[in-house]
């Protein structure tokens, strides 16, 4: 059995090994399973309050810091940061990159990896793009689509924001075991990784305070059509998700 086959075969297994999902679709309207039309968002009342601690988490921690280290930080401090987070990062997209069965792609992460973390200084620099090994993202929801596997019920999380369930599960193990294998090499690394993804998480947020009211929608159903839109047009003919994402949206 392929490696592809196997993150399927346990992709698939996600929905059967949690009872909240299986809970949800069940109580999902008939429609919302057969096709992806509307949201499905059987859990709106943990999904509105969700919403409403990540507004103020921006209003009282984000954007104060925000403020303060923008007037003090260097550009080039900025940009060091920023490559270290797309280097650990990396391992993901090798993920995604497989199971989507883009194995090539897979590759290029792999290697950006490997010549980020040595040649460029633990991922400081990023002398794999002067090599030509240019970063091939790919989403969880555009993995999850490419391999046949529906999206759950829509979820908002906390210090993240808008997600669904099913991708969100298969993030969360992805991301476990990304910090256990960078902890066998380093518990630093590990420990780097982790305060990187839940910091551009956090800082992901700040689009909640920017989001229009629209008519007679409020800002939560504003953003959650967005993010729906988002996932439908990955999973249309011809759609990919490597477009940015909307305002809202979130890489899960």
């Amino acid at each position: 059995m392929s490696f592809r086959n196997l993150l399927l075969a346990f992709s698939a297994m996600i929905p059967l090994l949690t009872t909240l999902p299986s809970i949800a679709v069940a109580q999902a309207p008939a429609s919302a399973k057969s096709n992806m039309a509307t949201p499905n968002d059987v859990l709106e009342p943990l999904n509105r309050t969700m919403f409403a601690v990540n507004n103020g988490v921006v209003s009282l921690i984000v954007d104060p810091t925000a403020r303060v280290l923008g007037a003090i930080t260097p550009d080039f401090v900025r940009q060091i940061g920023a490559n270290m987070y797309e280097n650990v990062s990396e391992p993901e997209f090798v993920f995604t990159n497989l199971l989507a069965g883009y194995n090539s792609d897979a590759a290029v992460s792999v290697g950006r990896f490997v010549v980020n973390s040595t040649v460029g200084i633990a991922g400081m620099f990023d002398p794999a793009s002067a090599l030509g090994l240019q970063r091939r993202t790919t989403e969880v929801s555009e993995a999850m689509c490419k391999a046949g596997i529906p999206p759950g019920p829509y979820l908002v999380f906390p210090l993240v924001g808008p997600s669904n369930l099913f991708s969100g599960g298969i993030l969360g193990v992805v991301l476990a075991a990304e910090w256990y294998a960078l902890s066998m090499v380093s518990t630093m690394l590990a420990a780097a990784d982790a305060i990187f993804d839940i910091s551009v998480s956090v800082a992901s947020l700040r689009h909640v305070r920017d989001i229009p009211e629209d008519g007679n929608r409020d800002r939560y159903t504003v953003q959650q059509k967005e993010f729906w839109d988002y996932v439908k047009a990955g999973c249309g003919a011809g759609g990919s998700v490597k477009a940015a994402l909307p305002a809202g949206a979130t890489a899960l």
